[in-house]
């Protein structure tokens, strides 16, 4: 009886102590999971390819050799070397674009990387609720079996009857048979687990959860807009496009060409420089407009999107703390109603029937298995919450 509620006790009052596991759970995932791993390389490769086509085209060297219609002519040679060269201020402005848009593919990782990690945190959880369940059943498998046991006894004896006995079997066959398949779904979310951290685990790298504090709800909002990924990466986005527009605008500045020409003939040589600028007439045409139409839609896009997470953000807030609400009521209500030890003692005395006695550990049975999946979704929603931190 003791032992029975210290084990109740255990299942309604989480872990107060720190959680290395978990953080360990998700260290792993972030250094080997597969997805992660080639994100990573996409965003180098990314950051590689910006730092291309910043210089000026090749240099175009010319030679040509004309010999002439008839030997008095002679022949002619022709050489030359040219350069032509964007306006200056362009190759500063595409510098500067190629380093921002590096910094957009990291954030772009790091929005995917949240996910990532939201997601085996959220896998967690599934896992360590399922052992709690387990728990949980190996305790009720145990007090089935017993008072099976006990009823056959008493049926051979001839101290009860077969509908008692058959009570007790189908209560002991369904225990069994749902404890059977617990066992499988935790063997297949260990399986999602290990997928996600890129290697096998063990029962030591998820222990018992740890209780968290729920921080008010303007700190959180604060803290997003600061934090969160998805709005870093938004607002890069933006600052690109404002550099586009710079850019497109530069664009329309002359182009430049300098070469340096020889010709040599029968009656002489002639060498020298020769310089040309390029009109920019249409080749640019409606590209600054173009530019501006994307920097404002960037624009209203983050607006629009930050206004959508502060709101899902509140949600979210408002539904861990009703899960909280919800979790305490549950937990005080199994500490104050009748559990399965004053159950089995009511039994003894006489002072219920088996039908009601069956009834009522039903009844207590779908209660804890209630509290199980409220303090799950607690904790699965206040990772969604603070999804940012990850």
């Amino acid at each position: 009886m003791k032992t029975l509620i210290l084990l109740l006790l255990s299942f309604i009052t989480l872990a107060a102590s720190a959680q290395p596991g978990l953080d360990n759970f998700l260290q792993l995932v972030e250094e080997n999971n597969q997805e992660l791993q080639a994100a990573r390389k996409l965003s180098e490769a990314e950051k590689a390819g910006f730092q291309t086509e910043l210089t000026p085209d090749n240099p175009t060297v010319e030679y040509g050799r004309f010999p002439g219609s008839n030997d008095a002519m002679g022949t002619k040679t022709i050489y030359g070397i040219s350069q032509s060269f964007d306006f200056p201020t362009v190759y500063g402005i595409r510098k500067k674009l190629a380093n921002n848009r590096g910094e957009l593919s990291d954030m772009e990782y790091q929005v995917f990387r949240q996910d990532k990690l939201l997601e085996a945190k959220l896998k967690f959880y599934d896992y360590a609720f399922l052992l709690k369940q387990k728990a949980e059943y190996e305790n009720r498998l145990e007090h089935s079996t017993r008072i099976y046991q006990s009823y056959q006894a008493r049926f051979d004896q001839g101290n009860t009857s077969v509908l008692d006995v058959n009570k007790a079997r189908i209560q002991n066959l369904m225990i069994k048979s749902n404890y059977q398949l617990l066992l499988q779904s935790i063997e297949s979310t260990l399986k999602e687990l290990e997928l996600l951290a890129g290697k096998e685990l063990t029962p030591q790298e998820l222990p018992l959860l740890d209780d968290q504090e729920l921080p008010p709800l303007g700190n959180i909002l604060d803290e997003i807009q600061g934090q969160q990924p998805e709005l870093r990466y938004l607002k890069q986005a933006q600052k690109i496009a404002d550099m586009n527009v710079k850019l497109a605008r530069n664009n329309w500045l002359p182009n430049l060409e300098i070469s340096y020409e020889g010709e040599r003939a029968p009656d002489g040589t002639y060498r020298g420089l020769k310089a040309g600028v390029a009109i920019p007439l249409w080749k640019d045409k409606n590209k600054v407009q173009h530019a501006k139409a994307q920097a404002l839609y960037e624009t209203n896009r983050y607006n629009a999107r930050i206004a959508a997470i502060l709101n899902e953000t509140t949600k979210l807030y408002q539904q861990v703390k009703k899960y909280a609400t919800i979790r305490d009521e549950y937990q005080q209500t199994l500490k104050e109603s009748a559990n399965v030890g004053f159950l089995d003692k009511a039994l003894a005395l006489g002072q219920m029937s088996v039908i009601e006695y069956f009834n009522e550990l039903a009844f207590y049975y779908e209660t804890m298995d209630a509290y199980l999946e409220i303090e799950k979704n607690y904790y699965q929603t206040m990772a969604r919450l603070q999804a940012f931190q990850l």
